[in-house]
């Protein structure tokens, strides 16, 4: 039976916009019926997803019966793993009397000179099944082995469509996978950053979503048509096409574990509207050269560590100086730091990432790009796993700064009031993602957090880089 409170209710109204940590997390965590799951039209891929030991949990709770969960779309083979596959019943051809397993009947015909027939054979074991099936199934696969057992015969597309429950779009999806990385290259062999522009830093520790965060930048500048790499930098304009036309295709970039630094360089188009002095509505173009520095998260972990701070241990305190004479530049700077929710939705592991980003910071002041900063921006990304709606994104995102990254904002306050930055906290999300690098939905017309998050940080960049244009005070209007 179903039995939701007044303010479960608006969540199982959209039940299938949830991915399926947010669905564990309502079954875990608040105590959701999984019979309302089903009730409110659970769709069937997601339901057979769900972890089997918390499905078997809420079925004993909430005692649903095989038939409920047929009702809303749970294959066979799950529920069998659920309840048990519960043997043939025998039928004793001479007496008719019915036996739930063999040894019962066994016992009963050596007593019974009518019912002095063999048994049947016992049946052989279940087969173990496809390991990566399984995996598939339960979205844990990675798109790259799931293709490999696609063109190795492996696993066929029927399978992916009557088992895992896969869409015809989803499978082709798999064949047309590609995904390349950028070759890291020595900071020597990097061409130099050019002055007279600004610089955005973007900086966090493995697997945040900061490439992700910027490749869905540079995705939403390309179909807006408001940006162009500089074409005298061929690196600059790989790693934009990479990164921007990747992300356009729903396809995540990979992890950047080993580069320390890569950055792109390019001019931002666009036009603002202001008012003359007569009150006319004019139109002015704008080209702003900036520069993007996609900072390797693998690096940071490896910097972070408080003897790193002093420079005793030689093999990280070398690679700051080495970078340092890079880096330093008199370009005003914007430094968006990425945090990521999903690392424990809280907790030791947050708590662990905020002590080695308070050592990133510090390491910067030495390098002098802090006394350079003009904002600083702190971007919760995997936004969408809060249990909020959309419009209650930001306030979650304050509050989960304010608990499990205290230490690191009471280190960028200390240095906002010697520097004279300013700060900001914002939420980002570009929806639901699977099968390691795929995203589900990846158009913008259908998924609305790439038409949020995009353009409310765009807008961030434009208005900081608008603080550097030249023009006649008073005459533009936001």
């Amino acid at each position: 039976m179903c039995n939701p409170s007044p303010d479960k209710i608006k969540f199982l109204n959209n039940i299938n916009s949830y991915n399926l940590t947010d669905l564990h997390n309502f079954l875990r965590i608040h105590q959701f019926e999984l019979a309302c799951f089903i009730h409110y039209g659970l769709a069937s891929d997601k339901l057979n997803a769900l972890d089997l030991n918390l499905v078997k949990e809420r079925v004993n709770t909430e005692n649903l019966s095989k038939e409920k969960l047929l009702e809303g779309g749970m294959n066979q083979h799950r529920i069998d793993e659920i309840f048990g596959v519960a043997e043939p019943v025998i039928s004793c051809p001479k007496c008719n009397r019915e036996f739930n397993n063999a040894d019962t009947f066994e016992a009963f015909k050596n007593s019974c000179p009518d019912c002095a027939v063999a048994a049947p054979p016992p049946s052989p074991p279940p087969p173990t099944g496809n390991k990566l099936l399984q995996r598939i199934i339960e979205r844990k696969a990675n798109v790259q082995e799931i293709q490999d057992a696609l063109l190795n015969e492996e696993i066929s597309p029927d399978i992916l469509r009557n088992q895992a429950f896969l869409s015809e779009e989803m499978i082709q999806r798999f064949y047309s996978y590609t995904s390349q990385q950028m070759s890291p290259v020595d900071i020597d062999k990097l061409p130099p950053l050019k002055p007279d522009r600004t610089d955005f830093y973007f900086l966090g520790m493995p697997s945040a979503g900061k490439s992700c965060l910027v490749a869905s930048l540079l995705s939403h500048w390309m179909r807006k048509g408001m940006a162009t790499p500089e074409v005298t930098n061929p690196r600059s304009v790989q790693y934009f096409n990479l990164l921007g036309g990747q992300f356009s295709r729903g396809i995540l970039p990979m992890n950047n574990p080993n580069a320390f630094v890569d950055y792109i360089e390019l001019t931002l188009n666009f036009s603002e509207q202001y008012k003359d002095l007569l009150g006319r509505i004019r139109s002015r173009d704008y080209n702003i050269p900036i520069n993007i520095l996609d900072m390797a998260g693998e690096k940071f972990r490896k910097v972070a560590n408080p003897d790193s701070i002093d420079g005793s241990v030689a093999a990280v305190g070398d690679a700051f100086d080495k970078h340092k004479k890079y880096l330093f530049n008199k370009n005003p700077k914007a430094l968006f730091f990425i945090l990521d929710y999903s690392i424990d939705n809280g907790g030791a592991s947050a708590w662990d990432q905020s002590a080695n980003l308070v050592v990133v910071l510090k390491i910067l002041e030495k390098m002098g790009i802090i006394d350079e900063t003009d904002s600083i921006y702190l971007v919760v990304t995997k936004s969408d796993m809060f249990n909020v709606p959309l419009s209650g994104y930001r306030q979650a995102a304050i509050d989960y700064v304010n608990e499990y990254y205290l230490g690191f904002k009471n280190e960028l306050d200390r240095m906002a009031r010697k520097y004279g930055f300013s700060q900001e906290i914002l939420p980002y999300s570009i929806g639901e993602c699977t099968f390691g690098q795929l995203m589900v939905d990846f158009d913008p017309r259908s998924n609305e957090h790439l038409r949020v998050f995009p353009e409310d940080l765009s807008q961030r960049v434009l208005n900081l880089t608008g603080r550097y244009r030249s023009g006649i005070c008073g005459l533009f209007t936001n």
